[in-house]
């Protein structure tokens, strides 16, 4: 008899009004209370028309319309948007880049090659049309997004290489009072934390416009709170 994993369904993720959620990048932490929400999709999203055996990409993919527009990055600073993923094909392997050009989940001392065995996500862990796997979860805001890069590790040909992205774009507020930001980062109310991009090397460099509009002196802050426990 085959047994059967149960997952969280990434539906339950969502972010909701009047949540709180903090994210970390490499300049300290930022916190948003979410107002409202939408909910979209790209579905498909075609990756490769083919892909050969043990062939990837000619080029890292952006998530591009047909007018070079980013599907993963909000058109203004206004929003939040927040991703989960998933492969049609159980072997495909898809490689992370966040921000565009900067390999992530390496594990080892140096950039992990894309085809090996180390950090990626395929269709089996995040099927096309789900239960999305946790890693295939990010968030992005405005001059922020990532790149996909996609391997096909079989000894035949894949054919229609797609992509289904569920995405939440969120309306926010800054949260910029200190008393606030230091009960949400120590766990004293209930808040959804993300480290963007990942640890190695470190989390994502905040866009400019969201250290001036967050304060750069708060997010200094935040980190030696985080660091210190208070």
């Amino acid at each position: 008899m085959r047994s059967v994993l149960l997952k969280q369904s990434h539906e339950e993720l969502w972010l909701r009004e009047g949540y709180l959620l903090a994210m970390q990048f490499a300049e300290g932490w930022v916190c948003f209370r979410i107002l409202g929400w939408e909910p979209s999709n790209v579905k498909p999203y075609r990756l490769a028309a083919s892909l050969a055996a043990g062939a990837q990409l000619a080029a890292w993919d952006e998530i591009k319309d047909s007018e070079t527009r980013r599907y993963t990055e909000p058109p203004d600073e206004r929003f939040i948007h927040h991703y989960f993923f998933g492969i049609n094909h159980p072997a495909a392997r898809v490689y992370f880049q966040y921000p565009s050009r900067q390999d992530r989940r390496s594990l080892v001392a140096v950039e992990r090659a894309v085809g090996g065995d180390v950090g990626y996500v395929d269709g089996d862990m995040s099927p096309y049309d789900g239960p999305f796997s946790l890693k295939s979860e990010f968030f992005t805001a405005s001059k922020l997004y990532p790149a996909f890069q996609v391997y096909n590790p079989l000894a035949d040909t894949i054919h229609n290489v797609l992509l289904n992205l569920d995405v939440m774009r969120y309306t926010y507020q800054l949260l910029k009072d200190s008393a606030l930001v230091q009960r949400i980062l120590l766990g004293e109310v209930r808040r959804r934390m993300y480290t963007v991009g990942g640890v190695d090397p470190s989390p994502v460099s905040a866009p400019s416009w969201l250290q001036e509009a967050a304060g750069k002196e708060l997010m200094a802050w935040t980190q030696k709170l985080m660091e210190t426990g208070g």
